[in-house]
């Protein structure tokens, strides 16, 4: 007994001398910014670390499908700090004007998807009861400007950021950060793919990955993969994967969900996401 209750006592320390307790909450804004180049307004939710101070630099995570992403990543982020298991980063999370699934799922369509197939937009908008507007794909270069020309200026003028980005989706947004990798800008270094919607969208990504391949044979970028065990789509995604470790500076880590399916999984990647890209042991 005397050394189980030992053992206690020392948990207990190693715990204490791991948790980061703040008395400060962590500071939230809103944005509301109405695009230059497709007339839409976006809602930009900001989370900043609770030890924030602007004359220091920080590095800035941006996730997509902020519509129900940016509560549980708020909230994740706070977790991750308290349990010392990340380091310091701003939180930006970009929805549509949505506030509803149907205008939500509508926007996301044209934003997240760089190939437009008509007949995918036809087809999904019936089963869907999309009548009007129906469903439109092949935005992503423009929602790209969009993040890249008017909401990362946007942020750095307002917060004390650093030139460390990245970008991180689930499901069809998954899809949009995996050509956002073939960009080859460097704006964004750190990538979470999560549950790609690769099959979905016939596989244009290795089409975009052989064209970059083309030209390239370097790509410096950390990407964490993720997907879960009760959908489809991981032989795609290691194929993915397996070619892109031929570039050199290519790092990345893939893990699978245990026990959850493709609607499930949200929660859990949102987390260990951003465990895996800010981790204060980099």
């Amino acid at each position: 007994m005397k050394y189980l209750f030992t053992f206690i006592l020392l948990i207990a320390s190693i715990i204490s001398s791991n948790a980061q307790w703040s008395k400060l909450p962590i500071h939230t804004d809103e944005i509301n910014h109405t695009s230059k180049l497709n007339h839409r307004t976006y809602k930009v939710s900001v989370a900043l670390p609770s030890s924030y101070n602007p004359e220091n630099k920080y590095p800035v995570y941006y996730l997509l499908d902020g519509y129900y992403a940016f509560p549980i990543a708020k909230e994740s982020m706070k977790a991750l700090k308290m349990g010392n298991l990340s380091k310091d980063f701003i939180l930006v999370s970009i929805a549509g004007d949505e506030t509803n699934d149907y205008d939500w799922l509508l926007n996301r369509w044209t934003d997240y998807t760089f190939t437009q197939k008509i007949k995918k937009d036809s087809t999904y908008s019936k089963i869907w009861n999309f009548s009007s507007p129906a469903l439109v794909s092949g935005g992503g270069d423009i929602f790209y400007n969009i993040i890249t020309k008017e909401i990362i200026p946007l942020i750095d003028s307002k917060y004390s950021t650093n030139n460390e980005r990245g970008l991180s989706g689930h499901s069809l947004s998954g899809l949009y950060v995996a050509n956002a990798l073939f960009k080859s800008d460097g704006i964004f270094t750190k990538f979470g793919i999560n549950s790609p919607s690769f099959l979905f969208w016939d596989n244009d990504i290795m089409e975009a990955e052989a064209k970059y391949a083309s030209a390239n044979s370097t790509l410096k970028v950390d990407v964490f993969f993720s997907i879960a065990e009760l959908e489809d789509g991981f032989d795609n995604l290691l194929r993915f994967e397996t070619l892109l470790k031929k570039y050199n500076g290519f790092n990345s880590k893939l893990v699978v969900f245990k026990d959850e399916t493709h609607n499930s999984v949200g929660p859990a990647m949102i987390a260990r996401t951003m465990r895996e890209l800010y981790s204060n042991k980099d």
